[in-house]
């Protein structure tokens, strides 16, 4: 591992920038408008931003440790596999764009899935050679083999300055600890459970299970 001063990193999770010193952001140097629903931030040192409050603040916390752009945005992108499982996940992949200014120089990291070894051009054809949107979207064959924790080892290692236990240490607490589900979550969760359980192939053996019975009330 070998430190960086001033690093940007951007990935499908989050988007962060680091300066030396993380300060408090000041919402009055920031363009003001009453009619907005969301109100912009500014912050003169360092910013992390994601789709979900209590990883963004994972990241943040990173920053205030010492680590850099690259240490938060693996921390963020672990902690949404918690906090935000239908979009920050550790059974997909995505890609990380890093950029090394004192270099000048962009780095692509490239994790994204790939198909299986046994994938072939005709498996998501239907058996009169048409092709079958539920095989390639929603069936078992649509699935990829994931990328995501290979690429954050890959982006610790080679642009990181912290260990992986350290920045997956956050993601394991709110994993055991428990969240606070917002009705967002509890709503996407629960369409989720659904989908899944009333279809292939848990269909197959009559599984019906209320979602309800999977989402303890405030916490899960």
């Amino acid at each position: 591992m070998r430190p960086i001063k001033h690093l940007f990193a951007f990935s499908v999770s989050a988007i962060l920038a680091f300066a030396p010193n993380l300060t408090t952001a000041k919402t009055h140097d920031s363009i003001y408008s009453h009619q907005a629903i969301a109100q912009p931030i500014w912050g003169k040192q360092g910013m992390v931003v994601s789709q979900e409050a209590i990883a963004s603040q994972v990241g943040a916390n990173i920053l205030k440790q010492g680590g850099n752009a690259v240490d938060a945005a693996v921390a963020v992108g672990f902690a949404l596999a918690v906090t935000l499982p239908r979009a920050g996940n550790i059974g997909g992949g995505g890609f990380m764009l890093v950029h090394l200014s004192e270099q000048n120089k962009n780095i692509a990291i490239d994790y994204r899935e790939m198909a299986p070894a046994q994938a072939h051009r005709d498996m998501f054809l239907d058996k009169a050679g048409n092709a079958d949107n539920t095989l390639s979207r929603s069936h078992g064959l649509a699935v990829g083999v994931p990328g995501t924790v290979k690429g954050f080892e890959l982006a610790l290692k080679e642009y990181g300055t912290m260990p992986l236990a350290s920045v997956i240490a956050p993601a394991i607490a709110l994993a055991k600890n428990g969240i606070v589900v917002t009705p967002d979550l509890a709503n996407s969760l629960a369409i989720s459970v659904t989908d899944y359980l009333n279809g292939p192939p848990a269909n197959k053996y009559s599984i019906k299970i209320k979602a309800s019975n999977f989402i303890k009330r405030g916490k899960y």
